[in-house]
């Protein structure tokens, strides 16, 4: 449990101090998620729910859609302006 919380508290310390770079973002965001599942998972073993595990399973597929949406974004962004830096958005 304490590592889930680690890692989430690492992602939201990436999410909330990096508001430059896209693609860590998307890593920030990927690891809250990572870190929420696997806190999920613990508990749904701990008290033998099949219902907690079988929605960590949902919940690792949306990830999994997160990561291909955010990938396609940020090949798209790239290819629009030439770099992931979002400082400059609106010139």
């Amino acid at each position: 449990m304490f590592l889930s919380l680690i890692l989430f508290v690492m992602g939201l310390m990436g999410f909330m101090f990096n508001r430059k770079n896209m693609m860590l973002l998307f890593m920030s965001m990927e690891m809250m998620l990572l870190g929420l599942t696997l806190n999920m998972l613990y508990t749904a073993f701990n008290f033998e729910d099949i219902n907690g595990l079988m929605f960590s399973v949902m919940m690792m597929m949306m990830a999994g859609a997160e990561s291909a949406m955010g990938l396609s974004m940020l090949v798209s962004y790239y290819r629009l302006r030439g770099n992931m830096n979002m400082e400059n958005t609106y010139n």
